[in-house]
This record gives C-alpha cells, sequence and structure tokens, in this order.
C-alpha cells in the first residue's frame, strides 16, 4: 500500500483534473482500510516533497480518529512515537532554516 499511496498522494496533487479525480477516488477506497494510518504516517515521515507530506498528514487528521480503535496495541505505541519523533525532526529542521549553525558560533 506504501508505494502506491505515495504516486496517489503525487497524482492527487497534479494540476490535472482528471488524474486528480482518479487519485481522490482511489484513496478513498484505500481510506477505508485502518492500514492507511500507518502507511500515512510513513509518508508524512519520509515523502521527498513538502506538499506530499502536508497532504498526508491532512488526510492523517481526517482518519485517525475512526480508525484509531481498530489498530492493534502494539502498532498504536509505535504510530505515537513515529508521530513525535516527526513532529521534533521537522522543528528541528525549521530552527536549524531559521538559524544556521555558522550564526550560532
Amino acid at each position: 500500500m506504501a508505494q502506491s499511496l505515495e504516486l496517489l498522494l503525487i497524482q492527487f496533487l497534479m494540476p490535472d483534473n482528471d488524474a486528480r479525480r482518479q487519485a481522490e477516488e482511489q484513496i478513498r477506497r484505500l481510506a477505508r482500510d485502518p492500514q492507511v494510518v500507518p502507511a500515512l504516517v510513513h509518508h508524512l515521515r519520509t515523502a521527498k516533497t513538502p506538499n506530499v507530506r502536508q497532504l498526508a498528514a491532512v488526510l492523517l487528521r481526517k482518519k485517525i480518529t475512526s480508525h484509531w480503535p481498530k489498530l492493534p496495541q502494539h502498532g498504536k505505541a509505535s504510530l505515537k512515537e513515529a508521530l513525535i519523533d516527526s513532529i521534533t525532526l521537522d522543528h528541528r529542521s525549521f530552527l536549524n532554516r531559521l538559524f544556521p549553525i555558522h550564526w550560532v558560533i
């Protein structure tokens, strides 16, 4: 699911209306499966482009509440940890861009 989801997220962001509509429909179909939550967390953390990471975060926000009770307990702990890590990494990245290391020295 992970690789096909990434391609759909990229397609969802394309300016072509037909491609975007197809991607929306397929994402909607995939989003019925609780395993979309770990896949979206994965793309939130690893996608190369900020737009794809942002779209993964938006979709995750919409789906996590309904799918959370259906996920296994051990998976929930690792998802929580991954989300916290991604927040801190993104925050550090922002601070590094804001205050380059040569400014501190």
